[in-house]
Parts: C-alpha cells; structure tokens; sequence
C-alpha cells in the first residue's frame, strides 16, 4: 500500500504530465473519504489514498472511461494493486461496465477484461466509499449527489444505465448515512 507521501508524489507527478482540474477533484476526493472514514471507523489514510489516486489514469491526458483501466495498468505496475482496484472500482457504483456517464474509448477486447474483472471481485467498505466521494466531488468542493448527477446527464446525455446509477450512488449515500450515524453532506 502506497504511504500519503508516496501517494501525493504520484498525483504531483501526473499532474505535470496533465495538468487539469482532475487533480483538485482528486484531492478533494481523497479529504472527503478520509472524513467520512473518520466517522465510520474505517482506516482514514487507506481512504484518503485511495481517494487521491482514483483518477490517476488521466495523467496520460483526455480520456473518458478508459482512465479507470489506465490507472489500473500504471498503479499495478507500480506495485500497488490495492490502489489499482479502486481505480477499476471507483467508477461502477454497481458491477456493469457500461453504467459510465461518458463512454468506453477502448477496445472491444479491453472492454472485455474489465468486464471479466468486475464480475470476479466483491466490493469492500473502501471501494464504496470512493464511489460516493467521487460523485459528491467537484474540482472546487462539493455537492449533493443529484447536483452531480444532473451536471453528468447535461455534459453526457441519459443511457439506459443512468436510473440505475443513480440508484447505486443514492444508495451508497444512505450507506454511509447509516455507518456514520449521520449525514455524509455535514462532513463537507
């Protein structure tokens, strides 16, 4: 598992490969999930690296879905398959490959071992946690899951997975609702 330090040096680094307001989304990501890890008794350092690494792929520039399988690629090559997970992870709040709000730009044979990977893991507390952060995360702060949801549907259009992901994001919302014993919204 990468330290905070290391963590940190990682997105500095792809950062200059690709500057963009991904790396303050990422940032906040990873604050919002070590707050909410806080409250939930969760390990506040795993979630707040996790929370910074989810996008990592997109240091490799413009992309749309295929940033999952990039970081993936670059965090196992780096020896972290923990964080890779999450990159696969973070964008699947159930375990279908085509509930993105953007598009796959990969091949059909890559398209093909995501789906493979996804249907053989079981998600865990961290992979749920970065969902949610991820879809209350802004590059300036934060939202209400629906203010989100709507932005995604006006940049990307409707698909017929979009009331399902909104579901899961709701969903993990009331989740963590529970496990704080409180209101994820207070925290930010």
């Amino acid at each position: 598992m990468a330290g905070r330090k290391d963590a940190e040096h990682l997105l500095e680094k792809a950062g200059e490969q690709n500057p963009g307001p991904w790396i303050a989304h990422s940032r906040n990501v990873a604050v919002l999930a070590e707050r909410i890890a806080a409250e939930a008794g969760m390990d506040v350092s795993r979630a707040y690296v996790f929370g910074l690494l989810h996008d990592i792929g997109r240091q490799y520039g413009p992309m749309q879905a295929r940033h999952a399988l990039e970081g993936y690629r670059f965090l196992m090559e780096q020896g972290h398959p923990e964080e890779a997970r999450i990159c696969m992870t973070h964008t699947f709040q159930y375990q279908n490959p085509e509930a993105v709000y953007d598009s796959w730009d990969c091949s059909e044979e890559e398209l093909d071992w995501v789906r493979r990977y996804l249907s053989q893991i079981t998600y865990d507390d961290y992979d749920r946690l970065i969902q949610l952060c991820d879809a209350l995360s802004l590059a300036d702060g934060y939202c209400i899951a629906e203010k989100k949801m709507v932005s995604s549907i006006l940049k990307f259009g409707w698909k017929d997975t979009t009331e399902a992901k909104w579901k899961a994001i709701l969903c993990l919302k009331d989740y963590f609702d529970n496990k704080i014993n409180g209101d994820v919204y207070a925290l930010f």
